[in-house]
């Protein structure tokens, strides 16, 4: 996850409340926090059961104690699955049956350290080296890779609590880079060199649009690969795999890896939905929509059995990877037509992420934006209209209510009333310090700006100012364009579709094409951008081909088959 929602949608879709929170990147400024939370809520390791359901990942560590094994193995599978606060509990209770397993503090050491999704916060990083002190400790005892490892894990940690925290982990990847070296057929040290070296540069693995892999990049993708041709069912490598290549030009090498992943580890969700951020780069939306269906179940299984309430109990997890995957659900059901299924997770997402939250962590703010963008894109006008600007809503969340309004006023014909939105949504750009938000990964200046370009072609292109649509839409393209990679995408889908339209509309089929073959190269499988071409094939006498797009267009859209049309591009 680089990590949710409620809103009544579509009336004409007689589907009740939808009226939303999204769901959120979690490599965010606000998140060192979040995981010192997280590790505390971790620490409770009584009555921790072992769970049968994530699979049979095993890696043997020095203890007399099978229980204690069992425990080890059941942190490592976690800690994979990015459930960093269960893993600790797990390596806890290892502890506690066998206090001279240096590898079972070792493992608590490592999940209280930074990850692609999270910083350390102070508490973390004070439990982190008392842990790997404790495994130093008894390290005497243990095998001379695991001293290894102990030693490796040591340099990413300090007692001085003023201490570079960048420079520790570039010291604990060289120490890995040794280690991987040293220890050449080790699964599991070459998965951890490549998991120290993205956590040098979260979410930045890629130069030239994906085109260009950084020096690290090169290194920590041909470590996941050399595992994966060893062992092709290690859950962690593909998790990790997935993450490094899906902002890359070729995210289809994962695909074979994502699809065999879900079943490696049934009862971790957010290993079970890992395989959607591959799916959404080569354009299986439905395969998506059904994915984070399961992971949404798992992750609710394992609530139900570890009795957590993930409305009522802060953490990483409960706040950012279950909501991640509503998220995830819900875009997949918005690009597929599914309106009951995006109606389904709004409702589930309502109750997850409060604002409290989401003012500290700047990734969750689009879940709870959108919502707003579900209902610009498929709810009546009226519907829109009757949705009540939430009680001290963030900035960027009111932004994306007024966005919603002023579509919708523009559908109605009310121009003037459309461009107050645009105006309010101008006014909070310049009245609003974004500085914690893009710290956190979330472009909101941009995004505002975006908005407010698209309510003012809504406008141009509901008046027949065609041009003036066109102009202000190629605006919105160029912000769009400039945009990091995020998935789901920092905007909820590809501005060169109303683009298409508005040069169907101009006659300008030739532009029209273009524009919507660009969406499918960028969107693979786009139901929106593949009726768009077939509406372009139809109208300029293109019969056979315009079959064809029809053929592809039913295969990628499940929602009502006269739903869409220009005006909805």
């Amino acid at each position: 996850m680089k990590l949710s929602f409620k809103l009544p949608l579509l009336a004409c879709a007689s589907v009740a409340a939808l009226l939303a929170v999204p769901a959120a990147n979690a490599h965010d400024s606000g998140l060192p926090h979040r995981q010192a939370k997280a590790a505390v809520v971790g620490e409770d390791s009584t009555s921790v059961a072992l769970l049968e359901n994530l699979g049979s990942h095993s890696y043997p560590v020095t203890t007399a104690n099978p229980l204690a094994q069992a425990y080890f193995d059941q942190g490592l599978r976690w800690a994979w699955a990015f459930n960093h606060a269960e893993a600790q509990r797990a390596f806890k209770a290892a502890q506690k049956l066998d206090p001279t397993c240096a590898m079972c503090f070792w493992g608590e050491a490592y999940v209280l350290g930074p990850n692609i999704n999270a910083g350390m916060g102070r508490e973390a990083a004070a439990n982190a080296a008392e842990a790997v002190a404790q495994a130093r400790k008894v390290a005497h005892l243990a095998t001379s890779r695991e001293k290894d490892l102990i030693a490796a894990l040591s340099k990413r940690y300090s007692a001085d609590t003023s201490a570079d925290q960048g420079a520790l982990n570039q010291a604990y990847a060289a120490a890995m880079a040794e280690l991987a070296d040293r220890h050449a057929q080790d699964d599991e040290i070459a998965t951890l060199y490549a998991d120290a070296l993205m956590n040098l540069m979260p979410w930045d693995y890629w130069l030239d649009g994906g085109a260009t892999p950084k020096p690290d990049t090169v290194k920590l993708v041909a470590s996941l690969e050399r595992v994966l041709a060893r062992n092709p069912d290690h859950a962690g490598a593909i998790h990790l795999y997935i993450h490094a290549v899906e902002a890359s030009t070729t995210p289809e090498r994962a695909e074979a890896h994502a699809d065999r992943l879900a079943a490696l580890m049934p009862g971790a969700g957010h290993i079970v939905h890992m395989p959607a951020h591959i799916y959404h780069q080569v354009g299986r939306w439905i395969d998506s929509l059904e994915i984070n269906r399961e992971a949404v179940a798992a992750d609710e299984a394992y609530f139900e059995r570890v009795g957590i309430a993930p409305e009522s109990t802060p953490g990483v997890y409960t706040d950012g990877y279950y909501p991640h995957n509503l998220h995830f659900l819900m875009t997949s059901a918005q690009m597929a037509g599914d309106v009951e299924a995006i109606a389904e997770a709004a409702k589930k997402l309502e109750s997850l992420v409060s604002d409290t939250m989401a003012r500290k962590v700047a990734g969750l703010q689009p879940i709870k934006a959108a919502p707003y963008f579900a209902h610009a894109q498929y709810s009546d006008p009226e519907v829109i209209l009757a949705l009540p600007l939430p009680a001290n809503a963030l900035p960027y969340v009111e932004a994306t209510w007024r966005y919603a309004r002023g579509v919708a006023f523009a559908a109605k014909g009310a121009s003037e009333a459309a461009r107050a939105e645009t105006a309010a949504i101008r006014k909070l750009a310049a009245a609003t310090d974004f500085s914690t938000e893009t710290a956190g990964g979330l472009p909101a200046p941009d995004l505002l700006e975006l908005s407010a370009l698209i309510v003012e072609a809504r406008i141009a292109q509901h008046q027949g100012n065609l041009r003036e649509a066109r102009n202000k839409l190629e605006a919105a393209v160029a912000i769009e364009d400039g945009l990091a990679y995020m998935e789901p995408a920092y905007w909820y889908y590809p501005v060169r579709q109303t683009l298409g339209a508005v040069y169907i509309a101009m006659g300008e089929h030739e532009a029209a094409a273009a524009a919507f073959e660009h969406v499918l190269e960028q969107t693979p499988n786009n139901a929106w951008a593949l009726w768009g071409l077939r509406e372009v094939f139809r109208r300029t006498g293109r019969t056979a081909d315009a079959e064809a797009m029809d053929a592809r267009f039913k295969a990628a859209w499940v929602g009502a088959p006269d739903f869409l049309g220009i005006e909805r591009l």
